[in-house]
């Protein structure tokens, strides 16, 4: 029988550098919507997230009026994704 050697601890460390980051907490639940609605809803959607004009509480009161409970801090969140403050949703 051939017995395996441990791996030594410096080993072990450098395989967490390769291995997948875990996620943390819940997704962004404007990411969610954006995989899950219509082609024509989500691309309607992404032009009102990148105008500046139209107000994150605005389009929360719309997401909710059709049944789609997120809130004004959510879509601001959702639209500083890339930054330290904002969402995990990749830019």
């Amino acid at each position: 029988m051939i017995e395996k050697q441990p791996l030594s601890l410096a080993h072990e460390l450098q395989e967490l550098e390769n291995a997948p980051a875990p996620s943390r907490g819940p997704r962004c639940s404007v990411g969610a919507f954006l995989a899950a609605a219509a082609d024509n809803d989500a691309a309607a959607l992404r032009q009102a997230l990148d105008n500046d004009r139209i107000t994150s509480r605005a389009i929360a009161d719309i997401l909710s009026k059709h049944g789609e409970h997120i809130t004004a801090y959510t879509v601001a969140r959702h639209r500083r994704r890339s930054e330290s403050n904002g969402c995990r949703c990749e830019r």
